[in-house]
């Protein structure tokens, strides 16, 4: 029994070890990719969300209440 505790705790050590220095290499890979590529743009998600609501037509008062109906929605069955 006890070897076989020995045996799990090494074994349970090495996966762990193994996977900490895979994502710390993949870690190192994925910022050397970023220095070699020299890309300095932000992402246009964000931008482009905020147009999408902006275009859609709702008025403050129509996403408040819809905002004030899920709060109550979910303040019932919690």
């Amino acid at each position: 029994m006890q070897q076989q505790l020995s045996e799990a705790l090494t074994i349970m050590l090495t996966g762990m070890i193994t996977v900490f220095v895979f994502l710390t290499l993949l870690l190192l890979a994925m910022h050397g990719l970023r220095r070699f590529v020299g890309s300095e743009e932000q992402p246009t998600a964000a931008r482009t969300t905020t147009t999408k609501h902006r275009d859609a037509g709702h008025s403050g008062q129509r996403i408040a209440a819809i905002t004030a109906a899920v709060h109550a929605y979910r303040r019932e069955h919690e």
